[in-house]
């Protein structure tokens, strides 16, 4: 397998943000029916959170292995942004509990 040149890995890139994007906003507009629809926070949500999850702590864990200084202050904002996302999903599901 030979390796891309800029222009394939720029085009590569793109069509990955396009298709990140998509699913995304297709997961918050089901989960958003859901939610007005049966009263409660069902697993396109889920999805949606843990894929963010995912996707930030793996861009710190990546600039802290490069040496990036930003990185690891981002990896000490992590936790605290974790236990507010907590906080205000708590919240949330006190809001709308489910049937």
């Amino acid at each position: 397998m030979r390796k891309m040149d800029e222009m394939e890995l720029a085009i590569s890139l793109r069509a990955i943000r396009w298709a990140y994007l998509f699913t995304a906003l297709a997961l918050f507009v089901w989960g958003t029916r859901d939610l007005i629809c049966q009263g409660k926070i069902t697993m396109p949500i889920y999805l949606l959170v843990f894929q963010n999850l995912v996707y930030y702590f793996s861009t710190i864990i990546s600039k802290i292995k490069a040496g990036d200084e930003e990185g690891k202050k981002a990896f000490i904002g992590f936790p605290l942004l974790t236990v507010a996302f907590l906080i205000i999903f708590g919240v949330l599901l006190l809001l709308f509990p489910g049937k």
